[in-house]
């Protein structure tokens, strides 16, 4: 009895396997260029329905974030499809949040935190920071609400997010108090990003306007820079 029983239960387990890569939850192993013009991409909810497995073609992708959450209570709805079909197309996948100088560090990092699955992030989390959401907010105000979010994540994660902010933004409202993080810096121009201070900047958000097959319409197109690579923003 115990024989066959034994046998059933390796049957089983056969069967939950095969249905479990039958379904397509083993990510594609995808080929990747080590140096292309650009790195990653972010998107969001504003990119529509994505096709992950055209956009998986493109070898230069090394990464791809993807907006969760936005102050105290908003979620991207299109988070969820986005971040399950870029894993399964085999990229390294981060999550983000929009952050809102005018809503409490506390109730922000609840909502994105509660959103997402900690468990399946492949790269440190990231704040998004712009003057959209910002502009009637103190500095001193901004500044320690960011500072507080990047602990909280700190905490939970055992690494303090990605910053990603404006290039003229950043300067007047952030630098050099934050220059010590990561920091992801959009600049549309052949113009690299200097930050105010000491400090450099990680990764380059040199265009608005890129094109990649399987996204309708524009996408960010992200570059690493002064020797950052995938490992530095892996989880």
């Amino acid at each position: 009895i115990l024989k066959y029983a034994a046998t059933a239960i390796i049957a089983v387990c056969l069967t939950l396997a095969y249905q479990h890569f039958a379904n397509g939850e083993k990510p594609t192993q995808r080929k990747m260029v080590a140096n292309g013009p650009y790195h990653g991409i972010d998107v969001s909810k504003f990119q529509g329905t994505i096709d992950w497995e055209r956009v998986a073609e493109d070898e230069n992708i090394q990464f791809v974030y993807i907006k969760a959450s936005e102050g105290s209570s908003s979620v991207d709805s299109r988070y969820k499809e986005n971040f399950r079909k870029a894993k399964k197309a085999g990229f390294k996948v981060g999550s983000y949040h929009y952050f809102l100088g005018w809503k409490p560090a506390k109730e922000q990092f609840d909502n994105f935190n509660r959103y997402i699955d900690r468990s399946k992030q492949d790269l440190i989390p990231m704040v998004d920071v712009e003057l959209t959401g910002n502009k009637n907010v103190s500095r001193e105000l901004l500044q320690s609400r960011l500072a507080e979010f990047m602990q909280l994540v700190k905490d939970e994660y055992g690494k303090y997010p990605l910053l990603y902010s404006q290039y003229r933004f950043y300067n007047d409202n952030l630098a050099p108090e934050f220059n010590k993080y990561f920091i992801f810096i959009a600049r549309y121009s052949n113009k690299e990003p200097v930050l105010k201070g000491e400090g450099k900047y990680n990764i380059w958000q040199f265009s608005e306007k890129g094109r990649i097959a399987g996204i309708k319409g524009h996408v960010d197109l992200d570059r690493f820079a002064n020797g950052t690579t995938i490992a530095d923003i892996e989880l």
